[in-house]
Order: C-alpha cells, then structure tokens, then sequence
C-alpha cells in the first residue's frame, strides 16, 4: 500500500512539474542571431509557448538591449503573430520581449504616511527598489509596501527640508533645508557623511549622473558647487550677480543653466564665462537642457516660453500665454518635445525645433507645478495645485489615469522602467502609483537583425568558339557568380541578344526565340529575345546553334544588347561578358563570288523570259540587304529594287523587270554588304 502511494505520489509531482514547465511562457521565434531582410522579411511571426492560445499577452520590442520598448501588439492571441516590420529601421540589435499582463488595482499603490508636515520632494534610488521623501524628516522607504514607519529615518537632523536626491551610483543620500545646511548621507551606513552650512535658505540641490558633483541652489545671487567624491571638498562658487529662481543640469552634469531675475545662464561647472540669455523680461522662472545639450527651454514671468541656444545664447523660438503664465517645463526623452505646465490648468506640448503646438491637456483646475515624461517618451505626468497627478498618452491623446491626494501634489517622478509614478504632497504622504499593467511573467529573445539586402549580383556569358566556314557551333547562355539572387526577388529576366548574320548564320535554338531584322551602319544585325526564369544558382539558360558563313580570321561575337530584370523586389547589378567567335578560312577569292554560303552556292542571278518582262531569281549568300539594279547601255538606272525580310531570311529574291523599260541591252547587278553579282539582258531575254 505504501509503495503504491509512494508511486502515486511521484507520478503526481511528475505531472505538476511538467504542468509547471509547461505553462513557462517562452518566446519560440524569432530566434537570436537570424537576419530578416526589408525587402524579402516584411512580416516576421512571433511565436510563444507556455500560455493556452486564449491567453492575451503584449509584445514588445527594443534596440538598445532593454533601456526603451515599443510596444507591437498589447493582446496578441493565439500563440502567433505576425509582426509587420516594413516601417522599421535597420539594427542588428533587435529583440522581442512576450509578456503576461495584468491590469494594476488597488493593491498594487503604496502609501507612506510617516512625516508630519508636507512633503516637499521625493526621489527614487537607482533600482527603483527604495524611495526617499523629504517633509521635517527625511525617511527611507521600501517602494514595494505602504507603510507609516520608514526602513530609516535618516540623521539628519529634525529641519524642514526643500529638497532631496538620491545620487546615480546609490551610494550618497543629499538633502537641503530652509536652514542654509545640506546633508550629505552615506547609503550604506546611513550616517551623515558632511553637513554644509551654507547660510542661505537651500531650495534646489542636483548631482551629475556620477555623484562626484553637486550643485545647490540658495536663496541669493550665488550657485555653490562641491566635489563629492573621492572626498568632500568645496569647489567653484558660481556668482550670478541677481537672486537665483532655479538650476538645471545637462545630461553629464558639466554645465549648469542657472535661472534668475534678470537671465539665464548657462556655466561649466568649473567656472568661467557664461553664456547669457536675455530675452525673458520678468525673471526666469525655471528652464531644461534639451537631451543632448545644445538647447535650453525657459520659462519667464513674463508668460513666456523660449527656446535658445545654451552656447551662444540665440533665440530659436518663443511663444506666450497671456493668461496665467507658465509654472513647469521638461523635453522628452528623445529631444523631439518639450511639455510645458501652465498656470492656467493646462500642459501644452510642443515640437522642440519650431514651437508648434502638437498637444494641448486641460484637465487640471489649478496651477500645474511639475511636468515629466515617461523613460520612454509614450507618456506625460503633471503634478497640479488640484490635489491630482494626471499621466496622459502622448500615443493617443487620451488621459490614462489619474491619481489624487488630499492636498497639493508637489512632484511626479517616474521610475526607471516608466511603469511606477512617484508622487509628493502638502498632504503629508509620498505615494506609489502603477501606471501600467503587471508583469506576470515575460520571456526575452536575444538579438537578431533587420537588415536592408546585400547588393545582389549575377553574370551573363555568352560563350564563344573557333572554327571553319562551314563548320557549326553551339554557343550558350548562362549565368555565373550569383550572389544574393535569393533576396533581389527577380522572377526572370529579359535577354537580347544582337549578333552578325553575314558571319553567322542561325541554324537552331534549345528555347524559343524572337527574331528582329535591323540594318545598323548599312550593316545587317539581327536581334534574338527570349524571356526566361532566374534561379538563385548559375545555371545555362539556352542555347543557340549557327553555322559559319564567312571567314578569313574574322572575329564576331554573340553580344548582350539588354538585360531586363522581371520582378518586385530591389533587383540586382547584373553583368554581362561575352567570349569571342573565330572565324577561320577562304570565302571569296579576289573580287570573285563568295567561295561559300550556307545554302551551298555563292551570290548568283539567273533571269528567264516571262510574259511581263524579265523574270530575275536571285539567289542570296547572306541573311542581309539585296539590293537589285537595272540600268540601260549608257549606265542610267531604269529600274531598283530591295529586298523584303522574309526575303533575307530565306536567302532567295525573284522580280520581274517589266518588259517596257528595256528597249535593247540592260545589265542587272544585285549587291549585298559583303558581295555583288551581275548578268545582261536584251528585251526581256537573256542574250
């Protein structure tokens, strides 16, 4: 009994464990590595494993491993999904992410509820994983549980903060205070490192993306700025000559814009001259670097947004608000937009490079303090007097969420992968809010590429010979060194082929052929066109078999005239090489008749009586012009004639030389490009 329960028992967790494995939700395509061309690779099927085919998932995709993901479809079913690539841009770093999703509900915000005053600032620590708030304390939070008891309370003194950053290495806490101090913490002890006394109320400190600098902003007409690392130690002291409103640093922390009553200016951290920007004219109130630093957007009390040049200083646009005025400002990730918040309960949108408005959100009722967009550019939080923080889709316009407190919301900061929105009030709590829907589980390819085609390429030889007047030969037509046909989409291609008919006359063919009779420097050519399919690998295409027809060392060739690719793909380069025919032996001896033609006698005319004159059956050595005269005793032309094409080709003209042009003797010469012949007729007989 025990042993068949053992066995049950086994059987059992064998099952659950397969189940388990089963219901892993595993991307299966595109695998890692693979190359999907534009042209050929248009529609790419995504394929998952470890969900029932009536399970909703989203895709997404990146190309920078991870740092922004564009979404591809938010509820694929199915287990497959064809993703249409056509718009996309070539990378080799391309990865699709699977994801099960749930909507956020009530349990997934937190709430901290520990100060006792307002709640000034707030920040994240770089994993996202902890959260620091700023009131009369500064705590340390767990950002995955509401609380009202912090992990820690920082030593820091009991002071009413103004504001707090979390430095980017996590290593350093700093906050400043209303009065004139900043405290430097270390993370990992939680003790204070430094407090600096700085005399002047602190409203603003900021450190570069390493926490070696920090720059701090006090009420007056001076901007401090400290080394952090590898010791505390003062630095430049940045003077501005007027009381400072706001700071802003670019992305690597080397510049400060400093914000004050009568400009702006933009300084290197280590000191030196500015460069100025004066075209606010009611004090700057707050500005941001662009992304990538060459542009500055401000905001002014005299309603005013203005976008300028951060090296030299040069305007690029404005545009005012004769309303409210202007309370916050931020670009987007990209650099492409700049938000800005207003005071009259909206925030409008603008292109960066012309000002123009491209969205305007009015869903506030009172001053919008705070605007800041999302990690990856598709969303926009604002923080607002009305006790809301509101985030909009920038994709579609719509309002997605909005979140409230029970006072003013003072800042609306997103965390790093943009799902979380943190958020301080004058209400005493900092709050957690899940923007976008939970993770359940997800699977990752590694990286493939999207590529446009190599360029293809393929060979067209005719081949050639050497041989005797009379002989026959057989010349092909194939195709040599193809590469990439497979991705030039060419489904066949259309070959001419001109050559001599007076050196080589065509006797078969292995395809059908259209011939085309042309005369080119009163020469005769003849044309052969054929339309045949293109494999990816050489190939012979057909092949033409002639018979030579004149000789003497002569050198002729089967040459390409046009080469037409067939197809709806970006094609190929194609080449063409054709190899020398030589011809060898005596045709004609002297000034005599041609020694040989492929019907077996040279250029000849043979004239009968016939009952409207003169009957002339002229036998031609060559598939070219005749040409066929008749002129009287003293040299005057009475009568000519040419010949027709199915003349040519048949090699054999027959006219009759009415009988009332000869009043005596007359000689007839009938004359080709390579040869001539001629005989005398008397009154319609041959003498």
């Amino acid at each position: 009994m025990k042993r068949i329960l053992s066995v049950a028992v086994t059987v059992l967790l064998t099952i659950c464990a397969a189940h388990a494995q089963d219901t892993v939700l595993t991307l299966v395509a595109p695998k890692s590595g693979i190359t999907f061309y534009t042209t050929r690779d248009t529609i790419i099927d995504v394929r998952w494993s470890g969900v029932e085919d009536t399970v909703a998932v989203q895709l997404d995709f990146t190309t920078d491993g991870g740092r922004k993901w564009t979404m591809i479809k938010d509820s694929a079913k199915g287990l497959s999904y064809p993703w249409n690539v056509t718009a996309l841009s070539p990378a080799s770093t391309y990865q699709v992410r699977v994801s099960q999703l749930r909507p956020p509900g009530v349990q997934d915000q937190v709430k901290y509820t520990g100060h006792t005053s307002d709640v000034v600032d707030a920040w994240w620590n770089p994993a996202n994983t902890r959260v620091v708030s700023v009131a009369d304390r500064a705590h340390i939070w767990d950002a995955s549980v509401s609380s009202s008891a912090p992990l820690v309370s920082l030593p820091t003194g009991r002071a009413q903060y103004t504001t707090v950053r979390w430095s980017g290495d996590s290593s350093l806490i700093v906050a400043g205070s209303d009065d004139g101090r900043v405290q430097i913490v270390d993370v990992a002890t939680t003790t204070s490192l430094s407090t600096l006394d700085l005399v002047d109320p602190v409203g603003k400190v900021e450190m570069d993306p390493t926490g070696s600098w920090l720059f701090t902003r006090i009420d007056g007409s001076r901007l401090p700025i400290h080394r952090l690392k590898p010791a505390i130690q003062p630095g430049s002291t940045l003077f501005i000559g007027s009381i400072t409103l706001d700071m802003a640093l670019n992305a690597d922390g080397s510049r400060v814009v400093v914000c004050a009553d009568n400009d702006a200016r933009v300084y290197s951290r280590l000191g030196g001259l500015p460069a100025t920007f004066r075209g606010h004219s009611g004090g700057v109130l707050s500005a941001a670097f662009s992304p990538d630093g060459t542009r500055v957007c401000s905001i002014g009390g005299d309603l005013t947004v203005r976008m300028w040049n951060s090296a030299s200083g040069v305007e690029i646009w404005k545009t005012s608000d004769g309303r409210e005025g202007v309370r916050s400002v931020a670009f987007s990730p990209d650099g492409a937009l700049v938000a800005v918040g207003y005071a009259d309960s909206s925030i409008k949108v603008f292109r960066a490079d012309s000002g123009i408005v491209v969205q305007k959100f009015g869903d506030f009722s009172d001053d919008v303090r705070m605007v800041q967009f999302s990690p990856d550019g598709t969303l926009l939080a604002g923080a607002s007097d009305d006790n809301f923080a509101r985030v909009y889709d920038l994709t579609t316009g719509e309002l997605k969420a909005a979140y409230q407190h029970d006072d003013n919301v003072r800042v609306a900061r997103w965390s790093n992968a943009g799902d979380r929105l943190l958020t301080s009030s004058n209400d005493g709590t900092a709050r957690i809010w899940q923007v976008r829907s939970i993770v359940l589980q997800s699977d990752t390819t590694g990286q493939f590429t999207i590529a446009p085609p190599p360029p293809a390429f393929v060979r067209l030889v005719a081949s050639g010979d050497t041989l005797q007047i009379e002989e026959t030969t057989t010349l092909s037509v194939r195709t040599t060194s193809p590469q990439f046909l497979g991705l030039a989409e060419i489904d066949s291609l259309r070959i001419r082929l001109v050559y001599d008919p007076t050196m080589l006359f065509r006797t078969s063919s292995s395809v059908p052929l259209t011939v085309i009779d042309d005369v080119v420097g009163g020469r005769n050519i003849q044309y052969l066109v054929c339309t045949l399919p293109l494999d990816t690998v050489a190939q012979e295409l057909f092949t033409v078999s002639f018979q030579a027809t004149l000789g003497q060392d002569s050198v002729t060739y089967l040459k390409f005239d046009r080469v037409e690719p067939i197809g709806n793909g970006p094609g190929a380069r194609i080449d063409t090489f054709s190899d020398p025919v030589l011809v060898r032996g005596i045709c004609r001896v002297g000034d005599g008749p041609r020694m040989f033609n492929p019907i077996g006698s040279p250029l000849s005319i043979i004239s009968r009586s016939h009952p409207d004159g003169v009957m002339l059956d002229c036998v031609l050595g060559e598939s070219a012009t005749a040409t066929l005269s008749v002129y009287d005793v003293r040299g005057e032309l009475l009568w000519r004639d040419r010949s027709t094409a199915d003349e040519e080709r048949s090699r054999r003209l027959v006219r009759i030389v009415p009988s009332h042009l000869l009043t005596g003797v007359g000689l007839v010469t009938i004359a080709t490009p390579t040869q001539s012949a001629s005989t005398v007729i008397m009154e319609g007989k041959q003498p």
